[in-house]
């Protein structure tokens, strides 16, 4: 979609917005529609979190909601399917969360259940593989298309899962809140020019080897907790140029690139970085030579020795890459939870 690096959305946890369904004449009615709310993480505003400088910005405004209801004999009924919900601004003051043909609450004993799956943003392509039954619900996604460089979806790709039990019954008509999780993986890259004296003309960097298409799952399991992972992996038969400089950027003697901050990240398909070689490679020039570096990314170790051998779900990997004159070159990483971890429980299934 965005043929660009993308800046990353950011999770604002439990800062949820206005309840979001279709309005009523009825008021009995309207109190027992399903309605939703999101955290604000999916609005086009640009936030930052953590209290650093980092500045983000979010994601689409809507998402794909998928719902069913099990009777206490697991009978399932599918009352969502792909439905698009959008966020929506009244008179620049309220905000909610809405969709079309209001759905309704139908409780017939405490034993009942409602089960929902969201994948932000809307996409057309997503859909629940258990027409009838548990939902599983998948989506497509190419972060490459080869011999077109920085093509492809370029999106932040988020998840939500939703169980109410009629065990509950006091609040078996509230709002459904959904809490997105990212599905992707966020890389970054940072150049610093460890010459004594001399400035470093960085010409391209960019990938080979990666898993550049693959299916998104999402589904809840039987203790109603969210599963996400990756299936079907399709490696690149070309070299993977998401991270790109042109013109050239010269990097003074002591200096880096970006000079200050984070670097924009790049959305990545989480994945097993022995499973076909994947490498980053680096052109560079210092004077009238050039350089070119292979790096096997399943070899970059973190400070403390360890490696790095696959990007995980909902994870940021930040390489840091230190250039000499002589083409020498030390690349570190280090890896930080994107907004909110994967459970221990729940681990995303790298492909």
């Amino acid at each position: 979609m965005h043929n660009r690096s993308i800046l990353i959305a950011a999770i604002a946890s439990g800062a949820l917005l206005t309840a979001g369904c279709v309005k009523l004449d009825n008021p009995a009615q309207e109190q027992n529609s399903i309605c939703f709310q999101a955290g604000c993480s999916l609005l086009r505003e640009d936030v930052t979190t953590k209290g650093t400088t980092e500045s983000f910005t979010s994601n689409d405004d809507t998402f794909s909601i998928f719902g069913e209801r099990i009777t206490s004999s697991e009978e399932h009924a599918l009352i969502f399917n792909g439905d698009v919900v959008k966020h929506s601004y009244d008179g620049g003051s309220t905000d909610s969360w809405t969709y079309n043909q209001v759905r309704y609450w139908s409780w017939a004993s405490q034993s009942d259940r409602y089960d929902f799956v969201a994948v932000s943003p809307a996409l057309n392509a997503t859909t629940n593989e258990n027409a009838a039954g548990n939902l599983s619900v998948s989506t497509h996604y190419n972060c490459y298309v080869e011999g077109q460089p920085e093509s492809g979806d370029q999106y932040d790709l988020l998840a939500a899962t939703y169980r109410r039990n009629g065990s509950s019954w006091d609040r078996r008509y509230e709002t459904v809140s959904l809490n997105f999780s990212h599905m992707g993986s966020a890389v970054g890259i940072k150049i610093t020019n460890n010459s004594a004296a001399a400035t470093i003309s960085v010409t391209s960097i960019y990938f080979q080897n990666l898993v550049v298409s693959a299916d998104a799952k999402v589904s809840l399991d039987a203790y109603g907790r969210t599963l996400m992972r990756w299936v079907n992996p399709t490696p690149s038969r070309a070299s993977v140029r998401q991270i790109t400089y042109s013109p050239a950027v010269s990097i003074a003697s002591g200096q880096s690139y970006p000079a200050e901050g984070q670097p924009d990240y790049q959305i990545m398909i989480p994945q097993d970085l022995n499973l076909y070689e994947a490498k980053m490679v680096l052109n560079y020039q210092v004077g009238d030579e050039n350089f070119s570096s292979e790096i096997p990314l399943a070899s970059i170790k973190r400070n403390d020795d360890t490696a790095i051998t696959s990007w995980e779900i909902g994870h940021k990997y930040n390489y840091n890459i230190y250039v000499r004159m002589d083409g020498g070159r030390l690349v570190t990483v280090y890896t930080t939870p994107w907004d909110v971890p994967v459970a221990a429980e729940t681990p995303g299934i790298l492909i």
